[in-house]
């Protein structure tokens, strides 16, 4: 994520995510499912700010740059602000675990344009966010800083299973994609260079509940698919070869939800794309595009339908927070 500071303030701009790949291994005995994905972070981006202060409490103000619901049904924005909203709870976990400024408290603002409910991630980003500007407004030294990272991090996997790709999922190339396994919680960079990459996401006036995707899946150990292949063409960019092995076993699953998961699917059929998937748990989208013209063109015919929203973007490209202690040194006090 990208992180800014100025007149008092902590920014950070935060990208979704889709999964290139996701398969479900089974059912743990915590309840969550096993799963082995490989997630790549994408432009489509929302921002949060932090004014701290010492009140003890966080405040948390939403806006949207596209806040109009498609229908009286779409959930794309019906969002909490209070405590269970998780930029909340997680500026309260990491507060509470570090125990150094009890008072923290501040105004937030939290500018929205992933949608809510689309397997897109934009809970889990908004909480990365929280947490890294969060940490920065305690002000540490960088070799405390550099020790609160570890704190930082079991936060993230104890609020959620893809907090963690958002604060852990650059490779060397600085692209945010990485193969997250056990709840996703365990992030694992991967190389490749996707700078001429080009993708369209599809979100439809509908939102897929993850609990009600998951009671629907049916787990055959046998039957389940590896992302080898897939890792293999993204270390050697080959987006036509990634293309086809785009790969989501919820995908059956979300069409029981919906039927705007199959119907999504046929409209970006009709464009001669290198592959297509499901987002997370749905009901998001997404198609590997030949170019950047092609993306935004296919943008522009979904959109005049005005039924679904639709995004051209590009992979997300921005430095690891981890040089955190830089971050940390370098700011103004």
């Amino acid at each position: 994520m990208k992180i800014e500071f100025a007149e008092g303030e902590l920014q950070a701009t935060v990208p979704c995510k889709v999964n290139l790949f996701l398969e479900v291994l089974g059912k743990r005995p915590d309840g969550y499912h096993e799963l082995d994905s490989v997630m790549l972070a994408l432009s489509l981006c929302d921002r949060l700010t932090l004014r701290p202060d010492r009140s003890g409490e966080f405040r948390l103000e939403l806006t949207f740059e596209d806040g109009e619901p498609l229908t009286d049904s779409d959930p794309a924005w019906n969002i909490p602000t209070d405590g269970n909203n998780l930029v909340i709870r997680a500026m309260e976990m990491l507060r509470n675990r570090l125990g150094l400024l009890p008072n923290l408290g501040g105004k937030i603002r939290l500018h929205k344009r992933i949608p809510s409910m689309a397997g897109l991630g934009g809970g889990s980003a908004d909480a990365a966010a929280a947490l890294l500007v969060s940490l920065l407004a305690h002000q540490l030294t960088p070799d405390a800083t550099e020790a609160a990272w570890g704190i930082l991090l079991d936060c993230a996997g104890k609020l959620g299973s893809d907090i963690n790709f958002f604060l852990e999922g650059a490779n060397t190339d600085d692209y945010w994609i990485a193969r997250c396994r056990g709840r996703g919680e365990r992030v694992e960079p991967l190389p490749g260079d996707l700078h001429d990459w080009s993708f369209v996401v599809v979100h439809p006036p509908v939102g897929c509940g993850t609990a009600d995707v998951f009671s629907k899946v049916r787990v055959v150990t046998s039957q389940t698919r590896s992302p080898e292949r897939l890792i293999t063409s993204l270390g050697c960019s080959d987006a036509q070869e990634t293309g086809k092995e785009l790969y989501n076993a919820l995908e059956y699953p979300a069409e029981q939800v919906t039927d705007w998961i199959s119907r999504a699917g046929r409209w970006i059929d009709r464009y001669d794309q290198f592959g297509q998937a499901l987002s997370g748990s749905g009901s998001a989208r997404f198609c590997l595009c030949r170019s950047w013209e092609q993306a935004e063109r296919v943008v522009m015919e979904l959109k005049s339908q005005g039924t679904v929203r639709a995004y051209a973007v590009r992979p997300w490209c921005q430095p690891h927070p981890k040089g955190f202690t830089q971050i940390a040194a370098g700011r103004s006090p």
